[in-house]
């Protein structure tokens, strides 16, 4: 068994103020004033022990349903100000509670009207803009110019709907557009596992998982990551809901429904975006094994393993993100109420803005969503799908798989330089010709040149006044323009050789020409 105590390992069990726990047996009880917590899977287990002052914990995620956790652990969490979240692996949100913060029922009264008053319309389209301006931003990334124009005409629609069940209808007809455009998102794996998974498993697909015609139960890795990630999202929503005295249940956006948090789902709307673009850096960065998912007798898709711990790590970027919406949302409720009431003092406990809690009205808009918050997910080989541990964060594969990899790049080159010197043969005379008739012709122009400039110029005129222009210029494209073979320019640009000065000429105008007009687009063909 692993033990890490309050002063050594820790950084590897908290990171970013989150410790998650996950596997069989989960224990979160307390040891003469320390917290101690115990995880893993049978004799692979691990043990921390956690002082209040030095520990830097905010939250505890549980990733799992088998375990205890005693009141004096739950007090001792929220004598420090630290949430307790649990999820399943399919993207639930089992539990999820944060430190109390303001309770003032007048405020809880406003919210419950609000579907129904200004308030409400105006809550909904600061709620819906952002998230349709955020999606357009994603659309950007996703080559998708023509869909992210018609989401930014649609929030021109927001501003001028007169009510919630247009606004929903709206955001609804953007989103079937939206991801749409995200169906052939590649997913890859490691190469020992792609003939493996299944062929649905290497492109996003529909939103809709197929059992069930709605996002829940996803059948693919990508959406069962979104899923996951929203699941996290919404732990966040709900302890933001908490902590600015509102309710996670009565919702604006989303109607009123048993056993759902309507509230904490209207606040995800506008970090959805942020969640989404971190999604896709992710997809696009990172090699899977078939070993960080599992599908279930149904076909459902569900994270395991690192990926999930990884994962649930990534709250501190959403609870930065849906903290200025949730004290807005407050700030707002709290106005409404106060044209009948005394006024209700707002506290800003997430984002720090009023350090008093004194003051009341209407904070400024929340700042535009950050389109790509990162967190620090571990690489993994490129050939086994592995975690790549340590200082090797830079490496394509582990240290297993990385003297296989050299010794099949090593036989493939030499396999490639047998087959090139066995094609290459003996010239033909038709060649050797061909090649005599372009030398002669060269030395003939390279004669004349010299015939009509007797003074050549000193080499180091090129080095200084135009070897500096070719650094921004490509070689193709330079070497087609100019007329010389690729090799040749990549020589020149290297500062390997200098051009005979008959080429200086024309390589300068055409160089100048290029950064003067914007690049090859603005030059004549040839």
């Amino acid at each position: 068994m692993r033990d890490y105590s309050s002063t050594g390992g820790l950084g590897a069990a908290i990171r970013q103020g989150v410790l998650v726990l996950s596997g069989y047996g989960l224990r979160v009880s307390v040891e003469r004033g320390h917290l101690v917590c115990s995880d893993g899977y049978c004799d692979v287990r691990r043990r921390l022990r956690l002082h209040r002052a030095t520990s830097g914990l905010r939250r505890l995620v549980l990733l799992g349903t088998s375990g205890i956790i005693t009141l004096e652990a739950v007090r001792w969490l929220h004598g420090i100000g630290a949430g307790l979240v649990q999820l399943t692996g399919r993207g639930e949100v089992l539990l999820a509670s944060g430190p109390p913060g303001l309770d003032d029922a007048r405020l809880r009264r406003a919210q419950a009207t609000a579907p129904t008053r200004d308030v409400g319309l105006r809550i909904t389209r600061d709620l819906l803009r952002a998230k349709l301006l955020g999606q357009a931003r994603v659309l950007d990334r996703l080559a998708a110019p023509a869909v992210a124009a018609t989401l930014r005409r649609a929030c021109g629609e927001l501003d001028r709907a007169p009510t919630l069940e247009r606004m929903r209808s709206i955001e609804a007809e953007s989103g079937l557009a939206y991801w749409e455009a995200w169906r052939a998102v590649p997913v890859r794996f490691a190469r020992r596992d792609e003939r493996v998974v299944p062929d649905h498993w290497t492109v996003a697909g529909t939103r809709s998982s197929p059992l069930t015609g709605q996002p829940r139960r996803a059948v693919s890795p990508a959406h069962a990551i979104l899923n996951y990630l929203y699941a996290v999202l919404e732990s966040e929503a709900r302890i933001a809901t908490q902590a600015v005295g509102l309710d996670p249940g009565m919702g604006i956006l989303h109607a009123d429904q048993p056993a759902r948090d309507s509230f904490a789902l209207d606040l995800m709307e506008p970090v959805r975006p942020s969640v989404d673009a971190f999604a896709l850096d992710l997809l696009r960065e990172r090699v899977f094994s078939r070993d960080d998912f599992v599908e279930d007798e149904h076909g459902v898709c569900a994270l395991v393993g690192p990926l999930r711990r990884d994962l649930a790590q990534t709250g501190p970027l959403w609870a930065k993100e849906i903290g200025p919406w949730a004290e807005r949302a407050a700030a707002l409720l709290a106005e409404s109420a106060r044209r009948r009431e005394r006024p209700i003092r707002v506290p800003t406990p997430l984002t720090q803005a009023n350090r008093s809690a004194g003051r009341s009205g209407i904070r400024r808009r929340p700042p535009r969503t950050a389109m790509r918050p990162r967190v620090d997910i571990p690489r993994a080989c490129l050939a086994c799908g592995a975690i790549i541990e340590g200082a090797q964060t830079r490496a394509r594969y582990c240290a297993a798989c990385l003297p296989d990899v050299k010794r099949a790049i090593s036989e493939k080159t030499l396999d490639l330089a047998r087959l090139a010197k066995a094609l290459k043969g003996p010239v033909s005379e038709e060649t050797r010709t061909r090649l005599g008739r372009a030398t002669a012709a060269a030395s003939r122009e390279r004669r004349r040149w010299e015939e009509a400039h007797p003074d050549l110029p000193d080499p180091a005129e090129f080095r200084t006044r135009i070897a500096p222009l070719l650094a921004t210029v490509p070689v193709r494209q330079l070497a087609r323009l100019v007329g010389l073979s690729i090799p040749y320019i990549a020589a020149i640009k290297r500062g390997e050789r200098t051009p005979h000065p008959r080429h200086w000429e024309r390589i300068e105008e055409t160089v100048r020409a290029l950064l003067g007009r914007g690049g090859e687009d603005a030059m004549p063909r040839e």
